[in-house]
């Protein structure tokens, strides 16, 4: 049976981030401001014996993963899973936001309806997408944990683990962008999840324990 508890993390700042970009499948480095970032999330979880790291095949989340494992006191295996992987906006990325919101009607659907968002208008993902294979990655990192109890780091992005986070936590996924319902992810934010396995639950539960803490960051 098994007991494990999964530390998400959303990468460290970006330039797109900074420049108000739309940042998803595409990449954009980390900024200072996001490797001193890292490296804060890194000290404050150093004594965490993490078993493994994971992180999403796109180069901000590794880099924010390596500076987070490198203050560890262990030395923690890493590894990349491509279902953690930011939302992809297709023919938005790396378009300035406030641009998109005067040339596309659907923008504003994305920023505020979920569920009457059409991702064929900018050939990207849709949210039913990205939470399905979120909660795929969630499985297949507890499948494959080499102990049955212990910790496990994951760094992924602000987008897929909002919406993960708010439906582990009982949430309703359609309301995941009302700012009011569910925050979203600031960078470097820590959430902690809890994944439990027993004799009288063998289909395995996740709990949500908290979630976009930065008390680490002040």
């Amino acid at each position: 049976m098994k007991d494990i508890n999964l530390y998400l993390i959303r990468h460290g700042q970006t330039e797109w981030n900074i420049k108000d970009q739309m940042q998803g499948s595409q990449n954009s480095p980390l900024t200072e401001q996001g490797i001193l970032g890292a490296k804060i999330t890194g000290q404050y979880l150093k004594d965490i014996p993490f078993m493994q790291a994971y992180s999403s095949t796109q180069q901000r989340a590794m880099e924010t993963r390596d500076y987070i494992v490198k203050e560890n006191n262990l030395t923690i295996p890493t590894f990349e899973l491509a279902d953690l992987r930011e939302m992809d906006f297709g023919i938005w990325e790396g378009k300035h936001v406030p641009q998109l919101k005067k040339t596309f009607p659907e923008f504003t659907t994305y920023l505020t309806d979920p569920a009457n968002f059409d991702a064929s208008v900018n050939q990207g993902e849709n949210y039913l997408d990205i939470l399905t294979r979120m909660k795929q990655g969630l499985n297949t990192i507890v499948q494959n944990a080499t102990q049955d109890t212990g910790n496990i780091l994951v760094v992924s992005h602000g987008t897929v683990l909002r919406i993960l986070l708010c439906v582990l936590n009982g949430g309703d996924w359609r309301l995941h962008r009302d700012e009011n319902y569910f925050p979203r992810m600031l960078n470097t934010s820590i959430s902690l999840v809890n994944y439990k396995q027993s004799h009288e639950h063998p289909e395995g539960a996740f709990t949500v324990k908290f979630f976009n803490n930065v008390d680490h960051l002040s």
